[in-house]
């Protein structure tokens, strides 16, 4: 599953690019699609591109949902017979299943 995910807008480079975070992780995206984006924006960021701005609420609403669906997800494995998620080393505690990550689907591409 590849998700879209909230981040804020930190710093904007010369080329286009910003840096980007969420949760006290940093990534860079571009702006190429959204150049009227600037710092301290909250844009929905995907495969390295910044897709739309949001409000500070739509953020949050976001990251919410997110984190409702991935606890849900805990759940249901957990009645499965799959047990809860452990948390992963490298993501501050959060469980697995919080943020997935990609999963190495080409989306179409060879």
């Amino acid at each position: 599953m590849c998700l879209a995910l909230p981040m804020r807008i930190t710093a904007v480079a010369d080329d286009g690019t910003a840096t980007l975070a969420l949760e006290g992780l940093e990534q860079r995206a571009s702006l190429a699609l959204l150049p009227e984006a600037t710092i301290g924006d909250y844009v929905l960021v995907h495969a390295g591109y910044a897709l739309s701005v949001l409000t500070e609420d739509e953020a949050e609403e976001t990251l919410t949902l997110l984190a409702e669906l991935a606890e849900s997800a805990a759940a249901e494995e957990a009645e499965l017979g799959g047990g809860p998620s452990a948390p992963r080393s490298d993501d501050g505690g959060r469980p697995s299943s919080a943020v997935p990550a990609e999963t190495g689907e080409a989306g179409g591409r060879a």
